[in-house]
């Protein structure tokens, strides 16, 4: 139920709060651990915590190395060198169990479903598992030993009083956890998200559950088919409240952790046969090639998309197909073997007592009667089924490539046949953009480098960068005798704009000098706008008040606002309408009134996401993307403010977009190196047209 519920969420987005069936993983797998360490414990006097690490390896890596292996190769043929790299790095990230401090440090947002996301994102909560267990049986081997003091040697009541121990630790660990949880995740959602902090209580309640299980062992039959359905229910109705606008992990994890909870606990005098909506042969088949189905999921998810493009029924129906098929032949051909592996278990089971040895010799037989089964039915079955995935494959790969045009060819020389008028140049490198059928082998940088360069190459960072204020005279291009000074300022949209703008004044024959200052993060509006990004806040407010200050000192001719076009929240969490961001830029304007003319520069329309749309099997036509209505909102009352105030606006659609369609690249120069910004290259290269904007208005 919890694995199918997470497939189907990733997949179709539906139920909403599928995710949470990595909750239900917590609490099972919290319970079945301590469970077998307890059971070990009490059963043979002792617990070896190296053949507890020998079967976890055993349990755990093998399928996932497999994953991880896969998931890498695919993605260095099909990715885009950048996101391959970032793949690289997230499969090491998962092999040393530090996936979910990898995504929170990075800054994955788990519900932001239009991020390109991680094939390996998934590997989060084994992260958290494995971390959990790292420390765990550790800690179980000290409360082993106060249990041993308080009952004072006494064999029989050693037991009860090791897990009186565990479960008022645990339960103390779990409400501190749980408690970090709900602040951590008003504090920083994205953080608490994946951090194993605040996921410690989920695998904390099956902990207590299985030290207090003894207690529950004579539950009427009834009592525990009331539980059982209640239990069962309550994860039911987590898949469909939940979702991503609720707080999460905490406190709303609570609902299903404690409905999986109880179903366990309906479960511990005895099989739950009642219950068959989780007790049938199907789900019970589902359940135990479950491990393998979380594991491939979400590579297939991530992967099939770049081969069929369109998001169509045929396309959801041939990714389930993918994850079943080849979760299955995980299971048979790695997942079991090397489980079942007699050589393996010799391996990890060395040095058992021998009650332990006679478990050994039980999962030898079991192991041998599964390669009679292999013998009898498996290479049938194996054999079909990869027929059947090669067949599938096959249809995926020639669907994608059909869909796809020509082989690479250079980018169309548009703009050397309109150098006579900037912006009809610009139209035209950027309409050949749109009717190419193959990226162009000789953009210059590649879309790959744009995206791995980001703004580290733009002249003017230094200029935007948080702490004391830069030197105005640094963050000024032109001639310092030239009669006319103009000032950019404005977030990080003043900073890409900035490489222009010194073209600008480099080519203006000493006319201008312009200073591009501003702060990245930092909208320049009179309200403080929250922004996550280190330093922002602690630099945002002086740095508008300096920058406001020196313009009334210089006094230049004109003021160009450039900001993005988004909405925000105030720094006390107020939520801010497109209204009250267009206002608060006019209000902080006005500040500048006195010494010039304000021109509200318009940002560059949200441009496609380069991570999920680019790679090796794409085409140009999957970036292209229309102008986003948010975009339109900003556009349209920005432009009236300016009239109404008698400023200035200067509209950026005529270098970003023809009819409504923007590329991601324009004759050699990739547009933008991420959603938002121009690259260096190509803010450099329509200097002309925006100068042109300019003086189209009279303002140059």
């Amino acid at each position: 139920m919890a694995v199918v519920a997470v497939i189907l969420n990733h997949l179709l987005g539906w139920p909403s709060g599928g995710f949470v069936g990595v909750d239900v993983f917590f609490v099972i797998s919290g319970f079945l651990i301590t469970g077998l360490i307890l059971r070990e414990r009490e059963r043979t006097g002792r617990f070896s915590i190296v053949g507890f690490y020998a079967r976890r390896i055993r349990r755990i890596l093998p399928a996932a190395l497999t994953v991880l292996i896969a998931t890498t190769a695919v993605g260095w043929f099909v990715f885009n060198k950048t996101r391959a790299w970032e793949t690289i790095w997230d499969a090491v990230a998962s092999f040393f169990l530090a996936a979910n401090w990898r995504f929170a440090v990075t800054g994955t947002d788990y519900f932001q479903q239009t991020d390109a996301d991680s094939p390996l994102q998934h590997f989060w909560s084994l992260s958290v598992e494995e971390q959990f267990y790292l420390v765990w049986p550790a800690l179980l081997l000290l409360l082993f030993a106060i249990g041993m003091l308080l009952a004072r040697g006494n064999r029989e009541r050693s037991g009860r009083r090791i897990r009186i121990v565990v479960i008022v630790a645990m339960g103390l660990i779990s409400v501190a956890s749980f408690a970090f949880a709900v602040w951590e995740t008003r504090e920083n959602a994205e953080i608490a998200y994946f951090s194993t902090f605040t996921r410690v209580w989920e695998l904390g309640v099956g902990a207590v559950l299985a030290a207090a299980a003894p207690l529950f062992l004579r539950l009427p039959v009834a009592v525990r088919f009331v539980l059982g359905w209640a239990g069962l229910a309550g994860i039911v109705a987590s898949f469909f409240v939940i979702d991503a606008s609720k707080p999460f992990p905490g406190p709303w994890a609570a609902l299903p952790v404690v409905a999986t909870a109880v179903v366990l606990l309906a479960g511990i005098g005895g099989p739950q046969r009642y219950l068959f909506p989780i007790s049938n042969p199907v789900t019970t088949f589902l359940g135990n090639i479950s491990y393998s189905l979380y594991l491939w999921h979400f590579p297939v998810i991530v992967f099939v998309p770049l081969f069929l493009v369109d998001e169509t029924l045929e396309r959801t129906i041939i990714t389930a197909g993918l994850i079943f098929v080849i979760s299955v032949l995980a299971y048979l051909l790695i997942e079991q073997p090397l489980h079942h592996s007699p050589w393996l278990r010799s391996f990890s089971d060395a040095g058992v007592t021998d009650a332990e040895a006679r478990r050994v010799a039980r999962a030898t037989a079991r192991s041998e009667a599964w390669g009679r089964w292999q013998e009898r039915f498996g290479s049938q079955f194996i054999l079909s089924t990869l027929a059947l995935l090669v067949v599938v494959t096959v249809v995926i790969i020639a669907a994608g490539f059909s869909s796809r045009g020509q082989a690479p060819q250079a980018a169309p020389e548009a703009s050397q046949q309109n150098a006579a008028n900037p912006l009809d140049q610009a139209r035209a490198d950027l309409s050949a953009a749109l009717s190419a059928t193959a990226w162009p082998d000789n953009l210059s940088p590649s879309l790959d480098d744009a995206m791995r360069t980001t703004s580290n190459d733009n002249p003017a960072r230094g200029c935007f960068e948080p702490g004391s204020t830069p030197d105005f005279g640094g963050c000024t291009w032109g001639s310092g005798d030239a009669p006319n000074h103009m000032y950019v300022v404005g977030d990080s949209i003043a900073l890409t704009y900035a490489p222009a703008f010194r073209q600008i004044a480099d080519t203006s024959d000493g006319q201008w000098k312009i200073t591009t200052i501003g702060l990245y993060g930092c909208r320049f509006t009179d309200v403080l706008v929250k922004n996550d990004g280190d330093g922002v806040m602690d630099s945002c407010t002086q740095r508008k008040q300096d920058i406001a200050d020196r313009i009334a000192s210089d006094q230049p001719q004109l003021v160009v606002v450039a900001n993005a076009f988004a909405l925000g929240q105030s720094s006390d969490g107020r939520a801010l309408s497109t209204t009250d961001m267009v206002s608060s830029t006019a209000s902080l304007a006005s500040r500048f009134n006195s010494a010039g003319k304000i021109v509200y520069l318009a940002p560059p329309p949200l441009g496609a996401d380069l991570d999920a749309c680019y790679s090796q099997v794409s085409n140009p036509g999957d970036c292209v993307v229309d102008i986003d209505p948010a975009w339109q909102d900003f556009s349209a009352a920005t432009q009236a403010q300016a009239q109404a105030s008698g400023d200035r606006y200067i509209d950026a659609l005529p270098v970003n977009c023809v009819d409504g369609r923007c590329p991601a690249f324009a004759a050699t120069w990739p547009t933008k190196y991420d959603t938002v910004h121009l690259t260096t290259a190509y803010s450099e290269h329509i200097a002309p047209a925006i100068r042109r904007l300019f003086a189209d208005q009279g303002l140059m």
